[in-house]
């Protein structure tokens, strides 16, 4: 495999892996005919990443040398971040960057050409690996939301770094409600402040879903596709069901396609908040990411109850994205 990156879209591909990791500590990397795809997924599985740039984002692209088939490989996701970490220089001193997969050597090569006639080379180790698959498909969600990209980030700009959890819902007046999801102790007497950001229909492109529905999902991953999102100017959708059902976040541009796959917080109860009732905003206690008040377990531990990973060679898994590894 050999591929060509030129001009900006080299930081287009850094900032696809700054989003990456911060889903996975491994990255799968797999040459296709349609494109050379980026995967990941966390310990726990119930997060999975993929990019997909297509071959006019290349200068050059060649999934596989003629006569033998396609590698595909498994990288430390720390190792091929450490050669786009810096965004910046990428953009400044960068003006090419050649990609090569060697099944000899056991070695992945990404060469910077940089300004000055400087050449940086890293040579990267893998391992053979077969394909990661995810089985999901927007096309089933009953609700979708999709904006530009520019509108969420403001929108989550007011929820703290260290918050792990978002509520995503429809209110009143069909706007769209972001809020904050505390877990309250059972042994506190504080009560947690609760974050709400609400936003117009009229800022979406498409608003597919009835008052009242939500969903919770981890705020960390959103963050690392939102920023992507921005950077490229493009417009963000939102597949989603009932709670515990993954929720599924799309990017799609003629150059290339990104699919996030979240678990989200499961709902026990009937009697979870309504985003349409009044006192939901007077009343912070009680805005517990419309979940009856219990004790909440870890977020691994609430997810979507669907069928577990199969992924051989590695432990059972707690959580619900389905992803397995298979040959393809």
């Amino acid at each position: 495999m050999k591929c060509l990156v030129t001009g900006g879209n080299v930081k287009v591909l850094g900032k696809a892996v700054h989003s990456l990791s911060r889903i996975g500590d491994e990255l799968y990397l797999e040459p296709l005919e349609d494109g050379l795809s980026l995967r990941t997924v966390n310990s726990s599985r119930s997060a999975y990443a993929c990019f997909l740039f297509a071959p006019l984002f290349f200068q050059l692209y060649q999934a596989a040398t003629p006569g033998q088939d396609p590698l595909r490989c498994k990288i430390l996701m720390k190792s091929f971040l450490s050669v786009f970490r810096s965004l910046v220089m990428l953009e400044k001193t960068v003006e090419k960057c050649c990609i090569s997969l060697n099944g000899r050597s056991s070695l992945l090569v990404v060469q910077l050409h940089c300004r000055y006639g400087v050449r940086k080379t890293h040579n990267l180790s893998f391992q053979d690996c077969e394909s990661l698959q995810a089985v999901f498909d927007p096309a089933s969600c009953p609700y979708v939301l999709r904006a530009p990209a520019k509108v969420l980030g403001e929108a989550i700009l007011p929820f703290p770094l260290a918050l792990a959890e978002v509520t995503l819902g429809i209110g009143r007046g069909r706007r769209v409600i972001l809020r904050s999801y505390q877990e309250e102790e059972a042994d506190s007497t504080v009560k947690a402040m609760v974050t709400e950001m609400s936003i117009g229909a009229e800022d979406f492109q498409q608003l597919q879903a009835q008052e009242g529905v939500a969903i919770t999902f981890c705020l960390k991953e959103f963050r690392g596709l939102l920023s992507f999102a921005e950077s490229a100017n493009l417009s963000l959708s939102v597949h989603f069901d009932a709670p515990g059902r993954p929720a599924i976040f799309t990017i799609k541009d003629s150059l290339l396609d990104s699919h996030f796959v979240l678990a989200t917080l499961s709902e026990p109860s009937p009697n979870s908040q309504d985003l349409r009732s009044p006192e939901v905003c007077r009343q912070a206690p009680q805005v517990q990411a419309h979940s009856s008040p219990v004790t909440l377990a870890p977020i691994q531990k609430k997810m979507m109850k669907l069928s577990p990973v199969q992924c051989p060679g590695l432990p059972h898994p707690r959580s619900s994205v389905r992803c397995s590894l298979a040959p393809s």
